[in-house]
Parts: C-alpha cells; sequence; structure tokens
C-alpha cells in the first residue's frame, strides 16, 4: 500500500505544473514538425539543357548589364569562372550558391524575375544576378567578389 501512496505523490503535478509540461511538450513538437517540413520542402533546381560556352557567358552578361558589363564580368568571373554548373558544397541556412554569379538557391533565386527558371541555366543567371544588382542599388555587396 505504501508503494502505491508513494507512486501517487510522485506523478502528482500541481495545475501550474501539468499545463507547464503540456506547453514544452506542445512547444518542442511544434519545432520537430516545422523541422521536417523545412527540410522536406526545400526545393531541387534542374539543371539546364541549354549547354553555355564561357564566350556565350560573357556576350550574355554584356548584353543584361550594358555599361555595368565590365564589372559584372570580373565578379562573375571570381564567383563561377563563367561556369553555370558551379555550386559551392557550403550551406548557408537551406540554400548554396549556385550557378554564373553563385546566387544563393533557393533563398535569394525566389526574389528574383526568374524564380521560374533554373539557376544553372546561364542566361537566367545572369538575369537574376542583374536584379539583385539593380535592387541593391546598382551594388556588388551581395558578391564576395567585387569588381
Amino acid at each position: 500500500m505504501n508503494t502505491q501512496q508513494d507512486n501517487r505523490k510522485f506523478l502528482h503535478l500541481s495545475v501550474a505544473q501539468a499545463v507547464l509540461v503540456k506547453l514544452s511538450l506542445a512547444v518542442i513538437l511544434g519545432v520537430a514538425l516545422l523541422g521536417a517540413m523545412v527540410s522536406t520542402s526545400t526545393p531541387q533546381a534542374h539543371a539546364s539543357t541549354q549547354n553555355y560556352s564561357s564566350a556565350q557567358v560573357a556576350g550574355i552578361i554584356n548584353q543584361v548589364f550594358g555599361p555595368y558589363a565590365p564589372g559584372a564580368m570580373r565578379v562573375a568571373q571570381c564567383e563561377s569562372g563563367l561556369n553555370p554548373y558551379a555550386v559551392n558544397p557550403m550551406y548557408i541556412g537551406n540554400s548554396r550558391a549556385v550557378g554564373v554569379f553563385q546566387i544563393l538557391y533557393p533563398s535569394t533565386w525566389y526574389g528574383t524575375s526568374q524564380a521560374g527558371a533554373s539557376p544553372y541555366d546561364a542566361s537566367a543567371n545572369v538575369r537574376a544576378a542583374h536584379d539583385i544588382f539593380v535592387r541593391d542599388g546598382y551594388s556588388w555587396r551581395e558578391w564576395v567578389c567585387q569588381p
């Protein structure tokens, strides 16, 4: 008999303690579910079917950036070597830098006019880089490499 009474005393929680335990469990469950949703919802970029030479990429940069093309060319050459398939293996959050100007995919990519295209498409990636450049007041601040 004593053992049953001791167990009841041990398991007996005040109302405030019970509410705190329930809230804690709800928060833990919510964080776990959110983590599962984030890790399973990261989209995968599809490779471009178009193969671009370095000369073609340079031509796209000249066309899209106009008078800012010399600086853009230096940034792109430094970031990816003008390689549309360049991928930085380091993740920043749930994104990593991909393509010619190494735009973070999916985080930054989806804020550009090229969100529906592949970041591995050189033309789309250069246009997205231009979107970012203009958005930032014609600044290269988003890139590690500078002109």
